[in-house]
């Protein structure tokens, strides 16, 4: 039975991704279909590269990924000459296909990513006010019926090429970014086991915050206690930084006190 997820802006408020389900449900009965995120927060690229990087690898081969979000370039920006929300690409990763606008996904999944490229053809104009229900659904049902990729795509190499922000290390610290901000208001940072490691080892640290100082990498939440600061390596291996909640069980972290001070970087100091 095949697998098609969604990643997309659209929300749940409006009809537009009931549209979308319907057609694909309409041509592909037996279709499951996966929510993979579909309220992020409009037009936020990164969280939904970060989403999809993370679930991609737990999917089985085969299954198609819709990631409708597109990249809005700042007019100041070299970025922007590289963007052109008006082409749609297809690849193949990790035995499993990514369906996209022409935004920089497949390098922002993955640095190293190599494999061939499709840009995507389409019959009008009009499908692209609505790429997603017109164009990507299209697309899946033809790979899904095994129609010859010639034709419906045709490989191309001049794409947008948009790669993730790696962490850093100097002599006495190692520096990083936050990636995302889960719903339970859970810092994950893309400083990976590894980075830390081979940076930091057996020295001591400290991670200074506007909640306090972190100089303890632990296993899980619950090695603190209610209303401690906790930092540990998820089960992705990104640096993760939390505030143990209120409730039993629950972890969340204080959205008001990060917020305010609007953290985005993240500093390890070293000590020798």
């Amino acid at each position: 039975m095949s697998i098609i997820t969604i990643t997309t802006d659209l929300g749940y408020r409006d009809s537009y991704l009931a549209m979308v389900k319907g057609v694909l449900y309409s041509k592909l009965p037996q279709v499951n279909i996966v929510d993979l995120a579909c309220d992020i927060t409009k037009h936020n690229h990164k969280d939904g590269v970060f989403i999809l990087r993370n679930a991609l690898p737990f999917f089985p081969e085969n299954t198609i990924h819709l990631f409708a979000i597109k990249l809005l370039g700042d007019k100041k920006s070299m970025l922007s000459r590289d963007i052109d929300n008006t082409r749609y690409l297809m690849t193949k990763y990790k035995n499993q296909y990514i369906i996209c606008p022409d935004n920089g996904v497949f390098h922002s999944l993955d640095k190293e990513f190599n494999e061939t490229v499709y840009q995507l053809y389409f019959d009008n104009i009009s499908q692209h006010v609505f790429y997603l229900r017109d164009i990507f659904t299209e697309v899946a049902v033809k790979m899904i019926h095994q129609v010859p990729l010639t034709e419906f795509c045709t490989p191309v190499e001049d794409y947008c090429k948009i790669y993730s922000t790696e962490c850093y290390a100097t002599p006495s610290n190692l520096q990083g970014q936050v990636l995302y901000i889960d719903d339970f208001g859970n810092l994950i940072t893309n400083i990976t086991k590894h980075d830390f490691e081979k940076h930091v080892g057996n020295k001591k640290f400290s991670i200074s915050l506007p909640g306090g100082t972190i100089d303890k990498i632990n296993n899980t939440y619950d090695d603190v206690k209610v209303g401690d600061l906790v930092c540990f390596f998820n089960s992705s291996n990104y640096l993760e930084i939390a505030l143990q909640g209120d409730e039993a069980g629950k972890i969340t972290l204080n959205r008001n006190m990060f917020e305010k001070y609007k953290i985005d970087k993240i500093i390890i100091d070293i000590y020798d």
